[in-house]
């Protein structure tokens, strides 16, 4: 956001990161109007229309490699990951989370949808 690099500003980065890589939106997009961003757009959504947030490709079960999870199991993993994107980019840094703690959450993200 303009400041020194920091752990914090890393943090951030990769909160946005994953946004991006869970709604199909970049920041610039076209569908982020009237000043809001891309984390106030998922926010807002959040936690109980987040399906509707996401990129419906999450949800295709196309390809060879595709595996089959619980409803359940992979509604508890994409909160679990929308949350912890959430958490990285707060406004201010002092707000967001430690990346020892992003590792965990997404380590608990990861067991939510195995079942484990």
């Amino acid at each position: 956001m303009g400041g020194r690099p920091s752990v914090e500003g890393d943090v951030y980065s990769y909160g946005i990161l994953l946004l991006e890589m869970f709604t199909g939106v970049h920041p610039t997009d076209e569908r982020l109007r009237d000043g809001v961003s891309l984390r106030k757009h998922v926010e807002i959504d959040f936690p109980g229309d987040v399906k509707d947030t996401v990129d419906p490709k999450l949800f295709s079960k196309s390809g060879r490699e595709a595996k089959t999870y619980t409803s359940e199991n992979f509604s508890g993993c994409l909160l679990s990951v929308v949350q912890c994107a959430l958490k990285c980019s707060k406004e201010l840094p002092k707000e967001r989370i430690a990346i020892k703690d992003v590792v965990k959450q997404l380590n608990s993200a990861r067991q939510k949808l195995l079942g484990l």
